[in-house]
């Protein structure tokens, strides 16, 4: 804690201001016009919380706003984005990545139902994906029996040792997705409710994006009250066995698929 005098307090804050001002049209578009249009660029240090039920397009908007910006700071020296995922295997995510850039079927991809033409272009997307500056910390489906249960530590680590430790270079996150906050696995000492845990994952969350200067992406599950509204867009306070996100986030984004829970 500090305790600052009037003229302290003036000097940070215009340094604070300088800072903003020497990054001004740096901040992240989501790659969705109509949104764009109406929500402030996504900047260092933020936390969003991408709200969702489950098969609502929670992991599919934020796999989106990943690759836009990747395509946003491609030239930009160093930068990368980085997600760390509990769900999907790297084989997964990359498979997704191919079949968006590809513009093939993913499931006739999963099940390797692919001509020689198209297998030429899916080609093409894998020597793409190659130099898309993404960084990937989760499991492999040939080293692993399980999804990975990593705690916000170990995502802490993670992202300093891409950062610091896996090229020669000193690479700089601008965009950092969790994939999801309910499966994140508490460190020793987060709390001895599955309440308190979820709320000290979100602090950690907030404390990434300040300590690398990048933006969050928090993937979060909604809770099933949603599914008794008739607008079933999930609020701030829907988090699924948290309030923190009220308290902690930035910006939030929230997600409904009405094709799945409406009637036609």
């Amino acid at each position: 804690e500090q305790i600052l005098c009037p003229q302290q307090a003036g000097s940070l804050t215009l340094e604070h201001l300088e800072k903003l001002k020497s990054i001004s049209g740096k901040g992240l578009k989501t790659g969705i016009s109509g949104l764009d249009r109406i929500l402030l660029p996504m900047r260092g240090g933020e936390l969003i919380p991408v709200i969702g039920n489950t098969s609502n397009y929670k992991s599919g908007l934020m796999d989106f706003i990943a690759g836009s910006a990747t395509n946003q700071i491609m030239g930009f020296e160093n930068e990368i984005v980085i997600c760390a995922t509990w769900e999907q295997s790297v084989e997964e995510s990359t498979l997704n990545w191919v079949a968006r850039h590809s513009h093939l079927s993913l499931s006739s991809l999963t099940r390797g139902s692919v001509s020689d033409n198209d297998w030429k272009v899916v080609m093409k997307a894998y020597s793409d994906r190659l130099s898309v500056p993404m960084w990937i910390i989760g499991h492999s489906l040939e080293n692993s029996t399980s999804r990975p249960r990593l705690t916000m530590n170990d995502v802490y680590q993670g992202v300093e040792y891409i950062c610091e430790k896996a090229t020669d270079q000193i690479l700089k996150p601008r965009l950092i997705l969790l994939d999801y906050l309910q499966r994140i696995r508490p460190d020793k000492g987060d709390g001895g409710t599955r309440r308190e845990q979820m709320m000290e994952a979100v602090n950690k969350a907030k404390d990434l994006a300040v300590a690398f200067g990048a933006t969050v992406l928090l993937g979060v599950q909604a809770t099933r009250d949603v599914l008794d509204r008739k607008n079933k867009l999930p609020r701030m306070d829907d988090g699924q066995e948290t309030s923190n996100i009220e308290q902690s986030a930035d910006k939030v984004l929230s997600v409904w698929y009405p094709i799945k829970s409406e009637e036609a």
